[in-house]
């Protein structure tokens, strides 16, 4: 073992991963964040770790935020160093050894938060019937979620494409298919921060109770319709009665879906989240710091634009991506940069309009 700290917060980790007991190091932005945004929600709340792994988010939970924190995991070698890892801060919580399944169905939690190896899905319906305020859910297969292969028609019960905007159809889809499960129960969620960085994607939701609520919810699904043809894509409810060409070069449209196309983010809460990233001690501050700034700034579209792909398309030099924003603004347009890509844009201008502008 290993000493290492994250954010305040001590832990032993493992030297090598094992099939039992693993430490993932790339997540740390991902917890720094989570500490912010449970902190900002400034609120006595029950949070539950459900796949605790060794500890570490639920530890740095109880630890930097001081929240009453229950911790579990199935594997029995990574449940004793959890045990070392609450010594080693001075931490009480409860602990639990069980299937988080079983866990999460026996009893009900103000927050509830699984970071899974792989899919979520196997879970979200006891998330479902856990969760009484937040849910926060992780999901690292992304190449179902971005399309790369028909997985995920199985998994999540939606149709990827593998578009260059995929890590935005990847969260959508995520979001449709916790929508879906949540719906089941008469609860609705109304998302407060979600993201994908590098190999995962994660979403931060507050719920709301009662059959109405849970119906509007269901109102925010639909599906986005691409052309491959000539980059045409645009977002709809319904797709019966649609022409199956594209109206701009009459290739063939194919559709994505159902996924979530109302706003991933709260402003207000993502605000409240980079005031705390700002005042707390983190490992990867400068980072965090930098996807939530993006996230507030970036428009509530369902897809963006990659760039380069439109001016390879054009046979052009890309000037700065600075500079077609300011173009798009300058001519009326919304637009704004995404934390999904460092070249990624997005706008309500059409992709006529947009290669218009490029040309000129």
């Amino acid at each position: 073992m290993l000493l290492r700290v994250e954010g305040s917060t001590k832990l032993m980790v493992p030297v090598r991963a094992t099939k039992s007991v693993f430490y993932n190091p790339r997540m740390e932005l991902c917890r720094d964040i989570d500490i912010a945004a449970i902190a900002a929600l400034s609120q006595r709340m029950v949070y539950l770790d459900a796949l605790a792994g060794i500890g570490v988010r639920g530890i740095r939970v109880a630890n930097e935020i001081g929240l009453p924190v229950v911790l579990n995991e199935r594997s029995k070698e990574a449940y004793e160093v959890i045990k070392r890892n609450m010594e080693l801060n001075g931490i009480e919580a409860e602990l639990f050894n069980e299937d988080a399944n079983i866990l999460m169905r026996r009893r009900r939690y103000d927050i509830v938060d699984i970071d899974p190896f792989g899919s979520p899905v196997p879970f979200l319906d006891s998330v479902a019937q856990s969760a009484n305020r937040l849910v926060l859910v992780t999901a690292t297969d992304t190449a179902p979620l971005c399309g790369a292969h028909t997985s995920g028609l199985r998994r999540y019960a939606a149709m990827a494409l593998n578009t260059e905007y995929h890590k935005e159809m990847a969260t959508r889809i995520l979001l449709g298919r916790l929508v879906r499960d949540m719906c089941r129960y008469d609860k609705a969620i109304q998302p407060l921060l979600s993201y994908s960085k590098s190999h995962f994607v994660r979403v931060i939701a507050r719920l709301d109770r009662g059959a109405m609520r849970a119906d509007e919810c269901m109102q925010r699904l639909g599906f986005i319709v691409h052309c491959f043809s000539c980059g045409n894509r645009f977002a709809v409810h319904e797709l019966l009665g649609r022409d199956e060409r594209c109206d701009i070069c009459g290739g063939r449209l194919k559709a994505a879906g159902p996924l979530y196309l109302a706003p991933m983010k709260d402003d207000d809460f993502c605000a409240e989240v980079y005031h705390e990233l700002n005042v707390r001690e983190l490992g990867r501050k400068r980072e965090a710091l930098k996807l939530i700034g993006a996230c507030m700034d970036e428009l509530d579209m369902p897809y963006y634009y990659e760039y380069h792909n439109i001016c390879r398309a054009l046979r052009i030099s890309p000037p700065p991506v600075q500079y077609l924003i300011d173009a798009l603004r300058a001519s009326g347009y919304k637009a704004s940069r995404t934390h999904f890509s460092d070249t990624g844009f997005k706008t309500d201008a059409s992709i006529e309009e947009i290669k218009s502008i490029l040309k000129r």
